[in-house]
């Protein structure tokens, strides 16, 4: 019997779909230049969208990880 004789079905990796979606920087209305209210949310958003940013880095790293690529990662 061959050692060739069967093939395994390779299955290619990928990371989590949701990780790979790009999300967009919020915008400031230029409306909202004179609203203190406006700004300070504006500021709040992109705050937060920083955030979730890096957390998807972080969460990208530990899929590497956990499939072989040998790199430090951040806790969750």
């Amino acid at each position: 019997m061959s050692g060739c004789a069967s093939r395994a079905t390779i299955q290619p990796l990928f990371p989590p779909a949701d990780d790979l979606r790009v999300e967009p920087k919020p915008r400031l209305d230029p409306a909202a230049l004179d609203s203190e209210a406006a700004l300070d949310a504006h500021e709040i958003a992109l705050e937060a969208w920083g955030e979730r940013g890096w957390r998807t880095v972080a969460r990208l790293c530990r899929w590497a990880a956990a499939n072989g690529m040998e790199v430090r990662c951040p806790e969750p």
